[in-house]
């Protein structure tokens, strides 16, 4: 049976205020020096459209991932209303998110995402116990209206007066922490969101897709 997947995730664009230019580098690649640490402008940067101000106390982002799959005729000695159908097929799945945030203060801040998914997986999601779509539910009923994914209050008890860099993103605005902290968290939130976390398979919008590698498999919905 071949199956084929085409995944498409234009970038979070987010509302924010430009940072300038770094100045043009030289055009003779210096080599640094045995034993010097790694130069981080190396590391991978966010996938995003425009950068995030790194001042403001607002975050305001959003993430569009389009899923598109097919697979080709098979030969099916038996099958159910359950079953991966036999006959050639595509299915296009979306997960439309809007992420928002506001500090109130430098310990306490506001979280709230508005989601929308709609489209199909293929045979709607049944058939495979290790399905190939993430971003799909085994209900073909679901519509795509909008619903509330998060809505949170992150407050930070600091521990220590000395702080460290974080990077900002829809789960955290602070752009800085007490390295010694205590975070509580309240309203509603996603289980993997903080739990049995995968950094490699946690993420179906950049990464895997399966529902078996996805955080540990720790996580399903009932075939």
């Amino acid at each position: 049976m071949a199956l084929a997947a085409w995944v498409i995730a234009p970038p979070a664009f987010s509302q924010a205020q430009g940072r300038p230019d770094s100045p043009a580098k030289n055009s003779q690649t210096q080599q640094p020096p045995e034993g010097a640490p790694a130069d981080e402008s190396s590391q991978d940067t966010p996938t995003t459209l425009f950068p995030h101000s790194e001042a403001s106390r607002y975050w305001l982002s959003g993430q569009m991932n389009f899923i598109l799959q097919w697979h080709g005729a098979f030969p099916s000695p038996y099958q159910g209303p359950q079953s991966l159908r036999p006959a050639g097929e595509n299915a296009l799945s979306r997960v439309l998110t809007l992420y928002a945030g506001a500090q109130l203060s430098d310990k306490i801040e506001l979280l709230f995402d508005m989601e929308s998914a709609g489209g199909r997986g293929i045979s709607d999601a049944f058939g495979l116990a290790g399905f190939t779509n993430l971003d799909v539910v085994r209900n073909p009923l679901l519509g795509s209206t909008p619903y509330i994914a998060r809505g949170m209050i992150h407050a930070v008890i600091p521990f220590s007066s000395e702080t460290a860099p974080a990077e900002r993103g829809p789960l955290s605005t602070f752009n800085k922490l007490p390295v010694r902290r205590l975070e509580v968290r309240v309203g509603k939130i996603g289980m993997a969101d903080f739990f049995d976390l995968n950094s490699a398979g946690g993420d179906s919008h950049l990464q895997f897709l399966n529902w078996t590698v996805d955080n540990n498999g720790g996580y399903d919905y009932a075939a």
